[in-house]
């Protein structure tokens, strides 16, 4: 096993390699649901999920785990003998938001695990200044083991978050599997160092946090607990609209991004109150769209090994030179230059 693949990164990425809607629709197949069915239901055609080296808004993998889930009816997706069903992670948040504490939270999170005996096991160790939240999972397909496990340390990372309305950086991340072919969407589901290889699947924080007082409220996150993973995008602060249009722009086909009137629409607003408010943010659409393309390009140029035209195709750009001077204005150098870095 590679015991010493350690990476780091930053979490505020909006792109992700496509392994992972490969993976779900690798356990898509397992519980019947055909590759056809699986692509239709969450609007990426089939080529997208085959492509080699894909790069796919993160946003998709959220919708992956909401048609599993929704077809299972089965919080795990059908990875494991028995379901937990829909509801118990609601149930947990329910029980953790009425206590004082993280500390006493958690504690009422694995309670209510043990209740409805919950297949995936969890367990909290604290040892010196630090907490080890383990998680153990006993998959009916073990090429999908890292699968599950990244999704419910992810869950559990942001379910501190969101009890405590504050972010709780961790210290580190195991994994149990060995080092994947997309270890570079790692670094941006995390952020601090992410170690496969090793002898369990934890996530680990500094242990002053569990004395941090419960500031969530039932009712203001339920309405992310009915999709466990939709909890990945909660945020206790309010999005602006700069957010907003870049959620949308995320989700949009390749070389089709919304006009300004369609944009506006989705948005609730007219073009000319969207432009205005744009406007008290120093931004404009032009400028949302134009540092989409830049994250969107150094995403390709830094994590696959894409040829420049196949990139310039997949940030929406009609030929090479305009690419080449976008990214050239953007950072100061070609894209070839930067791809030898």
């Amino acid at each position: 096993m590679d015991t010493n693949k350690i990476i780091t990164g930053n979490s505020s990425e909006l792109f992700s390699t496509n392994k992972f809607i490969q993976d779900f629709c690798l356990l898509a197949e397992y519980v019947g649901l055909s590759k056809e069915e699986f692509s239709k239901a969450i609007n990426l055609p089939v080529n997208r999920i085959d492509e080699v080296e894909g790069v796919i808004s993160q946003q998709y993998i959220v919708k992956a785990y909401e048609v599993l889930l929704s077809y299972t009816n089965d919080e795990l997706l059908g990875s494991e003998n028995r379901k937990l069903p829909r509801g118990a992670f609601d149930l947990m948040i329910k029980s953790a938001c009425t206590e004082k504490n993280l500390f006493s939270a958690l504690n009422a999170i694995y309670q209510v695990n043990r209740i409805i005996q919950n297949p995936q096991r969890t367990k909290f160790i604290i040892k010196n200044n630090i907490v080890q939240w383990q998680f153990k999972f006993s998959t009916n397909y073990d090429q999908l083991s890292l699968l599950m496990a990244t999704l419910f340390t992810c869950i559990s990372y942001k379910t501190l978050s969101m009890l405590l309305k504050k972010e709780v950086p961790l210290l580190s991340v195991s994994f149990i599997d060995d080092t994947p072919i997309n270890v570079s969407d790692y670094q941006f589901l995390y952020s601090c160092p992410v170690k496969f290889g090793q002898n369990v699947n934890e996530i680990i924080f500094d242990k002053k946090w569990l004395e941090k007082p419960i500031h969530c409220n039932y009712d203001d996150v339920k309405k992310h607990l009915d999709i466990p993973l939709s909890v990945t995008n909660y945020s206790f602060h309010e999005l602006g609209l700069i957010q907003k249009i870049k959620a949308i722009l995320v989700m949009s086909p390749i070389n089709d991004f919304p006009s300004q009137k369609e944009l506006a629409i989705k948005l609730g607003m007219s073009v000319r109150t969207m432009q205005r408010k744009l406007d008290s943010e120093n931004s404009s659409y032009m400028i949302i769209k134009d540092d989409f393309r830049h994250k969107k390009a150094l995403f390709y140029l830094e994590h696959t090994q894409k040829s420049i035209d196949a990139i310039t195709e997949k940030c929406g750009f009609s030929d090479i030179t305009s690419f080449k001077r976008a990214f050239t204005r953007w950072q100061g150098e070609s894209p070839a230059k930067f791809q030898k870095h």
